[in-house]
Formats: structure tokens, sequence, C-alpha cells
């Protein structure tokens, strides 16, 4: 994938000074493929976030998010080489669940606590980086790994940029099909092109998605499971 999130637009990089001893890493902390997405952006609509503070209800904004942001979630999805409707399943899924406003809360608390607890209970604090941010539920370390960054070595200036891009509703898109594309690699069937990928291939990138290399927990295939279930109609809100 040349142009998508391993190749991170090779040869249409920004030419601006690197950071020091982190490759593509320019002085506003932005990363070669960040600036990639931001680009290819560019072109394309605004986005529709989703809720901050208030759960929705019924399926109706799930279809309305993936309705108003189709031109967006197909675009993401070219680009990490993907079906588009993978990528509006996971919309369907993720979009509505815990308002973003949690997200936020979350994030910040985590880091506060393990930055001025004792060791013995700040362990026992999920690590801030573990926080799912952003209208597709993208941890933090996850968005870093796909966009260039170091998550072991992430901060200051970095960090912000990374938390940032995740939490904005559009780069987030494109954030969450570059992850799907990284677990793809770690699939049998990583080299079957996109037209080709069977439901059962589609379910397990769902459940990669959501349990990564624990994907076969109980809950990441109650995921994959609902994942399938709700792809048709996913799919007709994407049209």
């Amino acid at each position: 994938m040349g142009t998508g999130p391993a190749g991170a637009d090779a040869g249409t990089g920004d030419p601006g000074r690197a950071t020091p001893g982190v490759a593509g890493v320019d002085d506003h902390g932005v990363s070669e493929a960040l600036r990639g997405i931001r680009r290819r952006l560019d072109a394309l609509p605004e986005g529709r976030g989703n809720g901050y503070w208030l759960p929705a209800r019924t399926d109706r904004p799930r279809r309305a998010y993936i309705a108003a942001n189709s031109p967006l979630l197909r675009a993401a999805a070219q680009y990490a080489g993907l079906p588009a409707e993978m990528l509006a399943g996971i919309a369907w899924q993720e979009v509505e669940g815990l308002p973003r406003g949690v997200d936020d809360v979350a994030y910040a608390v985590r880091r506060v606590v393990r930055a001025v607890a004792p060791g013995p209970f700040a362990r026992r604090v999920r690590d801030a980086d573990k926080t799912s941010m952003g209208p597709l539920a993208v941890q933090v370390r996850r968005a870093a790994e796909v966009l260039g960054y170091d998550p072991g070595t992430l901060a200051g200036r970095q960090r912000r940029v990374v938390v940032r891009a995740v939490k904005e509703p559009r780069q987030n898109i494109f954030i969450a099909a570059a992850y799907l594309a990284q677990l793809r690699t770690e699939c049998d069937f990583a080299a079957i092109p996109p037209e080709r990928l069977t439901p059962d291939h589609l379910q397990e990138l769902a459940a990669r998605y959501n349990g990564g290399p624990y994907y076969r927990v109980p809950a990441a295939q109650r995921y994959a499971r609902a994942f399938t279930r709700d792809l048709p109609a996913a799919r007709a809100a994407l049209r």
C-alpha cells in the first residue's frame, strides 16, 4: 500500500524539518503519516461527530452518522485497502456507545492518577494511553502506532498531537482505517484483495479491532458477532 497506512504517502511527504532522532516527525510534532491523512482530508467534505455527553437510545443516530460521513468512510477505506462496509460496520458498533465526554474525562483522570499516586496504587489504574477516543473509539497508543510514533516514548508535543488527531472526527476515521489495515496484516487473509474478503474475514477483523491480540476472548467474539448482525444496516446507511 504505497500511499496507504504502510506507505504514508511516500514521495509526497512534507519537506519540513524533522525532529532529531524521530523519523518523519516535523517541528510541530506531526508525523509523515498524519500529514498524509490531513492532505487527503483537504479534498474531502466536513465530517460529523457523535454525541459528546448523551448516548443514543435508538439506531437513528448511527444511521445518520454513517450517511453523513459516507464520503469520508469510503475514502478512508480505500486508503487502507479495505471494503467500505468494514469501516461502516465498525462505525455502527462504536459511534453511539460511551459518549466522547466520558473518554475525555477517563483519559485526564488516568494521566493524573498515574502521575501522582504511589506506585502500587498507580499500577492498578489503567494506562491513559489505553483509553479509546473519538467516534470510532481508537486507543491513543494504537493511534500512535499507526501514525508512526513510538507509543513507548510518546510524550509532550507528540502526545498532544496524537490525542488531538484521534479525537477529531475526520482524522479519527482515517486512523481507525489505518489500524484495521495494520490488523489485517496479522491475518491469514492479508493478501486477499478487499473485494474478495468474505463475511468471516470481516468478522475476524472486527474481533481483532475490539480485542487486539486477545481477539479470541468472549467479549471480542460477542463484538464481532454483533458487527456481523448489524452489517446489513451499516451497509444500507453507507449508501
